[in-house]
């Protein structure tokens, strides 16, 4: 099956080169055509594949010492109106030691219309206001799962709001979509615990408040839901979560589920509604910018209203403009050890009090965890399901406190790096604490050279090294070749 995945992608590869080369001149003018095709090897030794060569790679990390992918990556633009445009991806990874020997990582189609923008498919979705290099990644949604496929609807970029002078400015998108691994629950929940058929929704919203070119403060929130899907306890069908219309407005709103729901869904909200307030404040000059920002994420309404204080991700940020040794620093610490206290109880006629507490971020009773093909879909810190060798879908380090940083900049005009260091140490789960502190470094450097004079190619290698009692004590390289083709 790899080899003819591989030849697969070697066909399409040269066709879309062949198709590249031979536009004409109107086309060109209306039409843009961008071609992508890399190869990525991990190489490592110990328990697993070192962490920051895993982690915060939209999924396409393996814990595997050896693992690797052939990939082709297509994106055509075009103008179909003055306002309106079209622009559509193909992505087709074929892979040694991953989830799947040949996917579609990316199939998507985004309309724009002003400041409008409907995109229909599965698409890489960035964490909100994050550096994707350097940070750990967002808390609701990071780079660190497979893409879901969904419909979204979004002012993807802020749009200033209409009689404030500039003073205010909006954006936010609401999509629904399915997750596509129910196989991978089925073969990697030895405990017979998991979800299938789990349909998934997603809004946010946010306002950026700006009286001068060189302050600006953004808030908001990302909700987003896992909701209908069949549930499996022991390997046995158990009930399944309504998936109707009405279903549809009540994870939108959200509210209690219906009648046809179960007894948990009736007496809170219908689904896994998770989310995340975000507070960031951004600085600018001529030569640097600086961003400090605070994450709080929330499972319910404990969380959302700061019961959870201090569990967050506390993160500042400065960025150079001219190149030199140094063009970005990043410093992060996650707090995850509160979690509204260790104690959950719905209120009923018996005990006529609501304690919600024992969060268990990333965790749920029903659709076991928040997770895409073993990956979390937030900060790979709390541990992703896929380093449980195929045991459970739950994740076992969330009370966690950690320390990051990272730092990139140019070793020559060419020659570009980027390194993290990371130290972390987790007492468990709220409902299985670890009977003693678990501790987890892991580092990484990476360097990563391009040449005009190259026409396209692009070379990287990295070394990471972890020394850890969460995934184990890892070392090794990475490398990445890849060559890219544009078509005006």
């Amino acid at each position: 099956m790899k080899q003819y995945s591989i030849l697969f992608l070697l066909y399409i590869a040269s066709s879309l080169i062949c198709i590249a080369q031979e536009t004409d001149e109107n086309l060109s003018e209306r039409t843009s055509i961008d071609v992508n095709i890399g190869t990525l090897g991990t190489f490592s030794g110990g328990d697993n594949a070192p962490f920051w060569l895993t982690n915060n790679m939209y999924g396409l990390g393996a814990t595997d010492n050896n693992s690797g992918y052939l990939r082709v990556q297509t994106f055509a633009k075009k103008r179909l109106a003055d306002q309106l445009k079209l622009q559509l991806g193909v992505d087709i990874v074929a892979t040694h030691n991953l989830n799947s020997d040949f996917h579609f990582q990316q199939l998507y189609a985004d309309f724009a219309y002003k400041n409008v923008k409907l995109s229909i498919g599965s698409k890489e979705r960035a964490p909100l206001f994050k550096n994707e290099l350097l940070s750990t990644g967002g808390l609701t949604l990071s780079n660190n799962a497979r893409p879901i496929p969904q419909v979204e609807a979004s002012l993807p970029y802020f749009v200033a709001v209409p009689y404030t002078k500039g003073l205010l400015e909006v954006m936010g998108g609401i999509s629904y979509g399915r997750f596509m691994d129910d196989k991978f629950k089925r073969n990697n929940a030895a405990d017979g615990s998991f979800a299938e058929e789990i349909l998934y929704h997603r809004k946010y919203g946010f306002l950026k408040f700006e009286n001068n070119s060189v302050w600006n403060f953004i808030m908001g929130l990302e909700m987003d839901t896992q909701w209908g899907g069949q549930f499996y306890k022991d390997g046995e069908y158990k009930w399944s979560s309504p998936a109707g219309f009405k279903d549809f407005l009540r994870v939108l709103l959200p509210m209690s589920g219906g009648s046809d729901s179960n007894m948990t869904d009736q007496v809170n909200i219908l689904g896994n509604v998770y989310g995340s307030l975000h507070f960031i404040t951004n600085y600018r000059k001529e030569d640097y910018t600086v961003k400090a920002y605070i994450e709080r994420f929330f499972e319910d309404q404990s969380g959302l209203f700061f019961k959870s204080v201090p569990d967050g991700l506390y993160g500042i940020e400065v960025n150079l403009t001219k190149k030199g040794w140094i063009t970005g620093v990043l410093f992060e610490y996650l707090h995850t050890k509160d979690q509204s206290g260790p104690f959950l109880w719905d209120k009923s006629e018996e005990i006529p009090v609501q304690v919600s507490g024992g969060d268990n971020y990333y965790n749920h009773v029903d659709y076991i965890s928040l997770s895409n093909y073993g990956f979390v879909m937030g900060n790979p810190l709390l541990t992703s399901p896929i380093y449980n060798n195929g045991k459970s879908l739950t994740v076992y380090n969330t009370r966690l406190s950690s320390f990051h940083g990272g730092i990139t900049g140019y070793i020559c005009d060419n020659l570009k790096y980027r390194a993290l260091i990371t130290y972390s140490q987790s007492w468990g789960t709220p409902l299985i604490p670890s009977r003693s502190i678990r501790d987890q470094f892991s580092t990484m450097l990476e360097t990563t050279y391009s040449n005009e004079k190259l026409q396209g190619w692009l070379f990287s290698g990295a070394f990471s090294y972890d020394k850890s009692d969460m995934i184990g004590d890892n070392t090794g390289v990475q490398f990445r070749i890849s060559k890219a083709f544009h078509v005006q």
